[in-house]
């Protein structure tokens, strides 16, 4: 479990007992003599009441955003992540995922199949776009339009090793990560604790507070805790492009 979490749920349970002993000590000692519950008892209420309506709000947008999210498998058995860009069914996900091909099978979260066309590639930042007939008229994920800052709290989204829709948390841990994996540059990404394994490539940085997507998890070091995202805003004119204009001929593709 997450140690954000971890820390939460012992502080929820610590509240809880307060707020239960402060009232059978209040009740015990002056019985007949609160017109009005305890104040500490409504604040302890209170927040008890926002950190459910916190936690409710929380599993919703994992689960809206969870139909939103695809699995990619090619033929030679590999495995990445996508998701909703937009109504006319195109995917976003890493170029790494599908180098090399033309056409993949997109696996939905009910287990729906499609097939997918790569109708977009960059052979230097890692970004592709997936057309999916199938997936046309859905309601894609939204994206935030600015980008956001360390301590963010945030929600990683994909298939790692092939566990389909698996979600993990963490935080923006660090901003303005420049490294090489060639072929492909990552430029000013974001660092993150929540921990990505293959398969999660190309799955959605999500801003846990709105659902909105702010990155695509792309890279993972050895240490299970720091991974990297490309933020959403600095590849979306090559994303508009393509699904404007897909492109005819791909690279590394005959």
């Amino acid at each position: 479990m997450n140690k954000h979490w971890i820390i939460s749920l012992v502080l929820t349970a610590v509240v809880l007992g307060i707020g239960i002993t402060g009232f059978f000590m209040i009740k015990g000692t002056i019985p007949g003599q609160l017109d009005q519950p305890s104040s500490i008892l409504l604040e302890n209420n209170a927040s008890i009441e926002e950190d459910k309506a916190g936690e409710t709000a929380l599993k919703d947008i994992i689960q809206e955003a969870q139909t939103k999210v695809v699995k990619i498998e090619l033929a030679d058995g590999s495995i990445g992540s996508g998701f909703l860009y937009n109504d006319m069914g195109d995917v976003i996900t890493n170029a790494h995922v599908v180098h090399g091909v033309k056409e993949v099978t997109i696996v939905t979260s009910d287990e729906q199949q499609f097939t997918g066309t790569v109708i977009g590639i960059s052979s230097d930042i890692d970004i592709a776009l997936v057309r999916v007939e199938g997936l046309q008229g859905l309601e894609p994920l939204s994206i935030r339009m600015d980008k956001v800052e360390v301590g963010e709290d945030v929600l990683a989204l994909g298939n790692p090793l092939g566990l389909d829709n698996t979600v993990t948390t963490g935080i923006i841990s660090g901003v303005g990560r420049d490294f090489e994996l060639p072929p492909y540059t990552y430029s000013d990404a974001y660092q993150i604790s929540a921990p990505i394994a293959p398969g999660n490539s190309g799955g959605p940085l999500l801003l846990s507070e709105t659902g909105e997507v702010i990155g695509i998890n792309s890279a993972a070091s050895e240490v299970g805790t720091i991974g990297f995202s490309i933020p959403i805003i600095d590849v979306l004119s090559l994303i508009k492009g393509w699904s404007a204009s897909p492109m005819t001929t791909l690279p590394g593709v005959e």
